[in-house]
């Protein structure tokens, strides 16, 4: 039997820690192996594994012998990633939504020691000389600390959404992944700077893990590849499933040896954690799809496709690889592999996800592309343009002309939907589900989207599966704090300056962009929608909220403006879209200030439940 271990005290007071393994974490790391970051760990002795459990906010500790979970300990909120010391003696935990380290003893009683980290920390790995490195995606940077005493030892500006982290064998280089970007950073933790940043191709993202194969002296990522640029898109040419890899030696992107996924093994649907044997067995974990490819890298492809729980997000290989053990994230399990046989032998509960059945549901298929009324050949899933609900950064070219992919947080208070203001419920994304994923769809009959969905008979009501992801999509959590408003999350001098630009008459944004939601549910022509021959709705656009504008970037429907700077100058040259060129350039920058510290003064809130 396990126990919950909750409601644990949680202190800032380092000290505390010092009385659990002093420091005999500071163990060598020579002769060892590449480290990666993942949200499942072994202990160093093999005989524990640690899963985070992101919906729960609680870490799982089982038993492997036993395949026995032990104990699940509450740690905070949406926990992405573990790591264990190498004296087995602590575990720490980036907690996403809390902007926090977590470092647990696991032995003993002495409670959980948080330490602040800064915006959406999600990768770290605890190295063999005392430093710990945490990936701080929402801050763009990698903080370093001291084992011990979770004191810094430094901090590394990077490219935005750093996620991913590995760590040679020797210690020198940390590898960092760019989650939308899909480029890599390298680090020499010596002087604690960025070396090289090597792209893996303009059309990569999705980059949240890697794994070290310092045999063959390459570097895996798990990615997607957009096929953004296509005009003429069906769902199998849009995102490809692959693994880059990245000479070691050179420290460049090595397309001969790239894999696509979908050749070596089958389609499969956004690929994101990664662990390699001892016998060069590539095991990749595909979070769409809900399988693991198994690729032999010998012979370039796949000796095993092995069906998962719903959403896997990481793999961990047992001492000696006799098994292979994958968090299920939206099943709250375990999957255990028998890597000989190629076949899951058992599924350990870890946790059971505390949100209600139709939420539940409904985030299922939203990260989902393995039914048939989901997408075709398991290709496309709504995460994966949507990735944990926001926005790829890319333009599609889609029947209606080019399309910036908007974010989905708060979507449920912002309708009409889609850039053209023709989707007047949430239920209409069947015709998404239909038409870009090629699925045949959750409701039965017609998509009630003829002649456009606003027109036609409503979706809601038509079936639990649709209901449920409408209603999932209104619990869409909020983003990271915006990375220009102060510490208490109040506006700076110039934003404040910015807002009252933004709210005056002389700029008249705030006409059609009405706080606190920032948009007035209606269409506007503003001169954006002319210059596209493929543009096929009109020129009229649903306002966008400005919310987040700090993480969407390119903006506009077309995507046609890279900065903000843009909106409001060379995309708005006759004044239609706000009244903006008689500003000076010092106003143009406090607007611009105001404009991506939206929203502010608010406090982060976890997903709530609101109306279907």
């Amino acid at each position: 039997m396990w126990k919950r271990r909750a409601g644990l005290l949680i202190t800032t007071a380092v000290a505390l820690l010092l009385t659990v393994g002093g420091n005999r974490s500071r163990i060598t790391a020579e002769g060892g192996r590449p480290l990666a970051s993942s949200p499942l760990a072994l202990s160093p002795d093999g005989t524990k594994l640690l899963v985070a459990n992101p919906d729960s906010g609680t870490l799982s500790i089982v038993a492997v012998a036993t395949r026995e979970l032990l104990e699940e300990i509450t740690v905070g909120a949406n926990p992405r990633s573990v790591a264990i010391s190498p004296d087995g003696l602590r575990a720490f935990i980036t907690l996403f939504d809390d902007e926090a380290l977590v470092a647990l003893p696991l032995e003993g009683k002495e409670p959980l020691v948080r330490v602040a980290i800064g915006s959406e920390p999600f990768g770290v790995i605890a190295s063999g000389s005392g430093r710990l490195y945490v990936s701080v995606s929402g801050s763009d940077r990698v903080e370093v600390l001291d084992t011990s005493t979770l004191q810094s030892v430094g901090s590394v500006v990077t490219q935005p959404q750093p996620r991913g982290l590995a760590l040679s064998s020797d210690e020198s280089t940390l590898f960092v992944t760019h989650f939308l970007n899909g480029r890599v950073s390298v680090i020499d933790t010596a002087t604690l700077e960025v070396v090289r940043v090597i792209s893996t191709g303009a059309d990569s993202n999705l980059s949240e893990s890697l794994i070290l194969d310092e045999e063959r002296k390459i570097a895996w990522a798990p990615q997607t590849r957009s096929n953004a640029n296509n005009p003429a898109l069906l769902f199998d040419t849009t995102l490809f499933p692959i693994v880059s890899a990245i000479d070691l030696t050179n420290h460049a992107n090595d397309n001969r040896r790239r894999i696509a996924i979908d050749i070596a093994d089958r389609p499969v649907n956004m690929p994101s954690g990664i662990a390699l044997s001892s016998k060069g067995i590539l095991w990749i974990v595909n979070s769409g799809s809900n399988d693991v490819s198994a690729i032999d890298l010998s012979r370039g492809f796949a000796v095993a496709h092995i069906e998962v729980g719903d959403n896997p997000r990481g793999i961990a290989l047992a001492p000696d690889e006799p098994l292979a053990f994958v968090d299920n994230a939206l099943a709250g399990t375990v999957s255990v592999i028998d890597t000989e046989r190629l076949l899951v032998v058992d599924e350990i509960r870890v946790t059971t996800l505390p949100l209600p059945p139709d939420i539940l549901r409904g985030k299922i298929l939203f990260h989902s592309s393995s039914l048939n009324s989901l997408a075709k050949d398991q290709w496309i899933s709504c995460a994966a343009c949507h990735p944990d609900g926001r926005a790829d950064g890319r333009t599609w070219f889609f029947r209606d002309g080019p399309r910036n992919t908007p974010t989905l947080v708060g979507v449920g208070e912002t309708g009409p939907w889609h850039w053209s203001g023709d989707l007047d419920e949430l239920a209409d994304v069947e015709s998404t589900i239909r038409i870009v994923q090629a699925g045949t769809g959750l409701a039965p009959g017609e998509s009630n989207c003829t002649p456009a969905c606003d027109q036609a008979p409503p979706n809601g009501g038509r079936s639990e599966d649709l209901d449920a992801l409408a209603v999932f999509m209104r619990t869409i959590r909020t983003m990271g704090r915006s990375p220009e408003l102060r510490a208490s999350g109040s506006l700076t001098p110039a934003a404040s300056r910015g807002r009252d630009l933004f709210l005056s008459d002389a700029a008249g944004c705030a006409g059609c962009h009405v706080p606190p939601l920032f948009f007035d549910g209606r269409r506007h022509d503003v001169g954006t929608g002319r210059k596209s021959a493929l543009e096929r709705k009109g020129t009229s656009f649903d306002t966008p909220s400005l919310r987040f504008l700090f993480a969407t970037a390119p903006y506009l429907h077309d995507g046609s403006a890279p900065t903000l700077r843009e909106v409001l100058t060379s995309e708005n040259p006759d004044d239609r879209h706000g009244k903006t060129s008689h500003l000076t350039d010092g106003e143009l920058d406090d607007l611009v200030r105001f404009l991506r510290s939206i929203p502010y003064e608010t406090a982060r809130s976890r997903a709530v439940r609101r109306g279907p």
